[in-house]
C-alpha cells in the first residue's frame, strides 16, 4: 500500500485575526515508491467560518542547514526537493463556509535507477480574503491571515539502516535555566525521526536526571537542534549519556556537565 508522508507546520506570517480554514487530514503519512512509480496523495481542508475564505497554494523547499534553523527557499534549491515531480490540483480556491476541499496532488518519481533515499518539498497553503468584485475597479490588495506549511516527503526505494551523529553538543541557559542544547545530523539517504534521551549520573554514579525529548524529523544531509532542559540539576559535575533513539538504532556519546 502506498502513502504520503505528511507534516505540518505552521508558518507565521502578518495576520489580522483567526484563520477559519484546518487541515483535516493526518499529520504524519509515509509513501513509499520505486524510480519510474506515480504516487497519488491529498491534503483535506475545511472551511470552518461562516464567509468565503480564498486559499492560494504553491511550492517551496524546505532546508535543514547544519549551520543555522530551518529556512523556505525556492523550488529545486537543495538536490532531494521532490517539488519538481509534483504536480496539484488547484493553486487557487475559494472555499465556503463549511465547505471541505481536497488539495489533491501526484509525484511522479523519475525512471532512474540513481534516486535512492528520502525526497521532500513543502506545500505553501496561503489564506487570504476572497477578492471582491469591486476591488478589480482599483486594484487588489491581499491580507495574508496565515500559511500552513505541508511537508511531502517521498521514500524512494528499500528503505536502509540510518545513521546519525551529533554534529554539536552545548551546554546553554535560558530564562528557565540550563539546557543541552544537541544537533544531530542525519549522514544517511533516508529521513530519521530520532527521540533525544539524556541520562545523567552523579559522582556516585547514580542516575539522577532521565529526560526524554520528542522526535523530530532530520533529513538526509541535514541537521536538526534539540534542546533537553537539565535545570533540575544542582551545582556540580556529572557525567551523562546522551542517545538518540530513532526506532531500529541508537546512536549515544558520553558527556561531562559542569553546572556552576
Amino acid at each position: 500500500m502506498k502513502k504520503i508522508s505528511i507534516l505540518i507546520l505552521a508558518l507565521f506570517t502578518t495576520f489580522s485575526g483567526f484563520s477559519k480554514i484546518i487541515v483535516l487530514s493526518g499529520l504524519t503519512n509515509i509513501e513509499s515508491g520505486e524510480p519510474g512509480s506515480t504516487v497519488e496523495g491529498e491534503i483535506l481542508l475545511q472551511n470552518i467560518g461562516d464567509k468565503d475564505e480564498r486559499v492560494l497554494v504553491y511550492l517551496n523547499d524546505l532546508i535543514q542547514d547544519c549551520s543555522g534553523p530551518a529556512t523556505y527557499a525556492p523550488l529545486g534549491t537543495h538536490p532531494r526537493s521532490v517539488g519538481a515531480w509534483m504536480q496539484l490540483n488547484t493553486s487557487d480556491k475559494i472555499l465556503a463556509p463549511m465547505e471541505e476541499f481536497s488539495l489533491k496532488y501526484q509525484i511522479k518519481i523519475p525512471e532512474n535507477g540513481s534516486i535512492h533515499g528520502s525526497y521532500w518539498s513543502i506545500v505553501m497553503i496561503e489564506i487570504v480574503d476572497p477578492i471582491k468584485e469591486d476591488q478589480l475597479q482599483y486594484g487588489i490588495a491581499m491580507d495574508s491571515k496565515i500559511r500552513y506549511g505541508v511537508q511531502v516527503i517521498a521514500n524512494v526505494g528499500p528503505e536502509e539502516s540510518s545513521e546519525i551523529e551529533f554534529a554539536s553538543v552545548e551546554l546553554g541557559k535560558n530564562t528557565d535555566g540550563y539546557v543541552l542544547v544537541a544537533t544531530a545530523e542525519n549522514i544517511s539517504e533516508f529521513m530519521v525521526t530520532p527521540t533525544m534521551v539524556l541520562e545523567v549520573y552523579d559522582q556516585n554514579a547514580e542516575l539522577v536526571l532521565k529526560i526524554e525529548v520528542p522526535f523530530k524529523k532530520v533529513y538526509p544531509r541535514s541537521c536538526k537542534t534539540f534542546e533537553v532542559p537539565i535545570q533540575q540539576l544542582g551545582k556540580g559535575k556529572y557525567d551523562a549519556l546522551l542517545v538518540a533513539d530513532y526506532g531500529k538504532d541508537l546512536f549515544g556519546t558520553n558527556l561531562e556537565i559542569a553546572i556552576d
